[in-house]
């Protein structure tokens, strides 16, 4: 039973969607930065201390962006045939982000997912087809590193792209 009443527009709706929006860039930029690390290291040394305890839990970000992943994921479904017919660039731009964000997360997760869940037939599959993927990694890391500043731009209210 619905009251009619649009909680798009409900006292706080927007504090929530740019709540939620600073935690999508953040992990953007996280997994970014991750993603690039091993090129930044060779390009600009004195920052490999730094990368290098960002690393270390890059298990647990990449187990963070894949949860962060599946949630964006499912909420893009929801709302897919109506953003296709209205939006369709906005709409694939952020099913590419989404699919981009649940690639990088799949390949920074995957040793500490092994380490959770032991070496079954199912982690091993994954983790033959991580494997394929783990020469895009900075590629994907570029374009978190992309999605991340676009996500900036098109919510600060800027709509020139």
């Amino acid at each position: 039973m619905s009251s009619g009443v649009s909680l798009e527009y409900a006292p706080g709706a927007p504090v929530r969607r740019r709540k939620r929006n600073r935690r999508i860039v953040f992990l953007l930029v996280l997994l970014g930065v991750l993603g690039i690390a091993s090129w930044l290291k060779t390009q600009q040394p004195k920052f490999a201390p730094q990368l290098s305890k960002l690393e270390a839990v890059e298990g647990w970000i990449g187990i963070a962006g894949l949860v962060w992943g599946v949630i964006i994921l499912l909420q893009w479904l929801q709302v897919a045939s109506f953003v296709l017919r209205y939006a369709f660039v906005t709409g694939l731009v952020s099913l590419l982000m989404v699919l981009v964000v649940l690639t990088l997360s799949l390949i920074l997760a995957m040793p500490q997912l092994r380490t959770l869940t032991g070496n079954n037939a199912f982690v091993g599959n994954i983790a033959q087809f991580t494997a394929k993927l783990a020469p895009f990694k900075m590629i994907l890391g570029l374009a978190c590193l992309f999605f991340a500043l676009y996500s900036l731009v098109m919510t600060s209210g800027v709509r020139t792209l």
